[in-house]
């Protein structure tokens, strides 16, 4: 063999190695993630933050129950969007059903 085709196998057998090492040793691109979505039928008259809050805060507890039973340290929790619907007389107090939905990454 001439010296061009020996330097051409060693580039080539360094490449495809330096490939294969960077491919194994990727961890995984991205993170695992899964839909939390609480809801809460309540006034606004007993809650500080209203039933909307009320909604995104039993999403947190939620995430929070969910991470003691699957043993997962970290977790991020996007942003919580609470949407409510229209009022109605329950127990004789004006009510709504608030639906808190959030994305949970882990």
């Amino acid at each position: 063999m001439t010296l061009m085709r020996v330097v051409r196998n060693a580039v080539m057998t360094l490449s495809a190695g330096a490939l294969l090492a960077s491919v194994l040793a990727a961890g995984p691109a991205q993170a695992r993630c899964r839909n939390v979505t609480q809801t809460h039928n309540g006034t606004d008259f007993f809650y500080s933050d209203g039933a909307a809050g009320t909604a995104a805060y039993k999403v947190r507890i939620a995430v929070e129950a969910w991470q003691k039973k699957t043993g997962i340290k970290k977790v991020r929790i996007g942003k919580i969007q609470t949407s409510c619907g229209n009022w109605f007389v329950k127990y004789g107090l004006p009510h709504k059903r608030c639906v808190a939905k959030a994305r949970v990454c882990y």
